[in-house]
């Protein structure tokens, strides 16, 4: 206990690129911090691949026994699902490593004066932390320059026209990327920044499902390992306590000041556990921390919550699309997931509101090409088992008959033609929208306090319009054919940039946060993530939600030495 009667000075709740940067930062001004996570910590190859691991591991689901790393939601009150993580790095474990910035003009009507030349400075601080470079993808660097979906993009960049609602014409980018692509061949380990040891990327594509060579500049692998460690945080810094497999049930305020944190190991949830702070920094993103304040409010623990609670959710414009069929071999196996992006600039919505959009490529692991291919077998395959089949009973009685072989011995081509063909899969590409949709929807909680979001398409009917026209130039671009998500057949997208919830504001009438991130109402408790943001960013949102975790620990109250 410290010497102000509390357990700890500040208790972080989730360690996404909110709860990780806050948690560095706050041990490095000399905080006592205790960094509460309800996943588990992954070292390297802990991530699971085999089948019975992925069944068993892969997923977040603890009312069916299920501890993983991700967690999917369907609502059906709304035209979104979800998706979230599980384990220490929250968010970095499973996103495709973009870090972008947003354009000056989005942050029209953020409040408190915070612009891109506010948050610039921040951007820098949290790509240097994260060791962040943009794909090398150059003629000098022929391991990577071997990657033909990023090849593609750029030709069909080069060819496809601008719209007449473009603001200007589309830029082919490479942007920034949380990868280490440092080393003199594929998988070779070295130490980064912080002393912890990682691998030159391979191309495998498994970004999104968890590195397990830690070629993934996750955060653990940077912010936390440094929060951790004494030796790093310099004179005044105090290492942060971190607590993996702590589910967080309950934020109840004190009555002489601070807040008391219940929380359970996931799988022992009747077993909770008690611990004080002064302050309490929530993190658990967009959809987590919004559901904890509403449970918190509706159980009477955090009685003066704005009524914003809740409001002006987004899910950043995400939209899949698919091509099949392109003219050349696009090989989506081979790269990280995502490795390039076209930007758009076009016309405001009617109402002045900005609108861009960004449209990246996708890969796919070959673990899951495999999967898919055997999973929808080419009819091709079917007359060539047949025929090996037949020579084989053939050759079996011409040896017994004649007792010796008229017959080549070695077969390897005959097995060879019998595995499945993946032409339709090396002649595929998937595409990545997002871009500025409007925070039009709410988070509710059910009957059984789980999280829903209700949210409709029709106010963001011009941008999903948009993306799907500058897919199909695209696709046509590449020579194949678009295929639209089937979900949004059923007017459905999954949202993996989930916004707000908690936005940033003014006043209390306007959202639940101040622009410190302090929640109105309730002095030391704070918000920092991908929650409090008041309007979609455009690109990723990760590195917005480091640069203003990054701006508010720095205007975090200094702590008495």
């Amino acid at each position: 206990m410290t010497d102000t009667g509390f357990d700890f000075d500040v208790v972080v709740i989730g360690s996404g690129f909110g709860g990780s940067v806050m948690t560095c930062r706050l041990a490095e001004k000399g905080y006592r911090v205790c960094l509460l996570e309800r996943g588990r910590r992954y070292g390297m190859f802990e991530f699971p691949r085999r089948m019975d691991e992925v069944r068993r591991r892969l997923f977040w689901d603890p009312e069916d026994g299920k501890f993983g790393f991700m967690q999917f939601h369907s609502y059906y009150q709304s035209d979104t699902f979800s998706v979230a993580a599980s384990g220490l790095g929250g968010g970095s474990l499973i996103y495709a490593n973009v870090l972008m910035r947003m354009p000056a003009d989005f942050f029209a009507g953020w409040p408190g004066g915070i612009t891109r030349e506010t948050l610039d400075p921040f951007y820098d601080r949290a790509l240097e932390m994260l060791e962040a470079s943009p794909y090398p993808f150059t003629p000098d660097n022929p391991y990577y320059y071997d990657t033909p979906k990023t090849a593609a993009m750029q030709r069909a960049s080069a060819e496809i026209g601008d719209a007449p609602d473009a603001m200007g014409p589309h830029r082919f980018r490479l942007p920034h990327l949380a990868v280490r692509f440092e080393g003199d061949f594929p998988g070779q380990q070295g130490v980064n920044r912080q002393g912890v040891t990682q691998s030159r990327c391979t191309k495998c594509g498994e970004c999104d499902l968890g590195c397990n060579i830690h070629a993934k500049n996750t955060l653990d692998l940077n912010y936390l390992a440094r929060a951790s460690d004494p030796d790093l945080l310099g004179p005044g810094g105090v290492a942060a306590e971190i607590r993996t497999e702590s589910l967080v049930q309950e934020i109840i305020p004190l009555a002489g000041g601070g807040y008391e944190v219940f929380y359970a190991h996931p799988r022992q949830l009747a077993d909770r556990r008690r611990v004080t702070a002064e302050r309490v920094v929530l993190s658990a993103g967009t959809i987590g921390s919004t559901a904890m304040l509403l449970k918190m409010r509706k159980y009477g623990r955090l009685n003066n919550l704005s009524s914003m609670l809740g409001k002006r959710w987004c899910g950043n414009g995400d939209l899949e699309g698919m091509v099949f069929r392109t003219d050349d071999q696009l090989l989506p196996t081979k790269g990280p997931v995502i490795t390039c992006a076209l930007e758009y600039r076009f016309q405001d919505y009617p109402d002045g509101f900005p609108h861009g959009l960004y449209i990246q490529d996708a890969g796919i692991p070959a673990f899951v090409a495999w999967y898919a291919v055997g999973r929808l077998p080419s009819p091709s395959v079917f007359l060539p088992s047949l025929r090996f089949g037949a020579r084989m009973l053939a050759r079996f009685f011409q040896v017994r008959i004649t007792r010796r072989f008229r017959r080549e011995i070695n077969i390897g081509d005959d097995i060879a033609a019998m595995i499945d063909k993946d032409d339709y899969l090396r002649r595929f590409l998937i595409l990545l929208g997002m871009g500025r949709d409007r925070s039009t929807g709410t988070v509710e909680l059910s009957p059984d306090d789980q999280p829903v979001i209700r949210w409709r398409m029709e106010a963001s009917k011009l941008h999903y319009d948009r993306v799907r026209r500058e897919m199909r130039k695209i696709a046509r671009a590449v020579g194949g054919k678009f295929v639209d998500n089937p979900l949004t057949w059923f007017d459905k997208v999954i949202a993996v940039h989930p916004l707000g919830g908690c936005v940033m504001a003014e006043t209390e009438q306007e959202g639940v946060v101040d622009v410190d991130g302090q929640v109105f109402g309730h002095p030391g408790l704070y918000v920092v993530d991908a929650s409090i943001l008041p309007t979609s960013t455009g690109p990723n949102p990760s590195l917005t939600i480091a640069a203003m975790a990054e701006r508010i620990a720095e205007r975090f109250p200094e702590k008495n030495r």
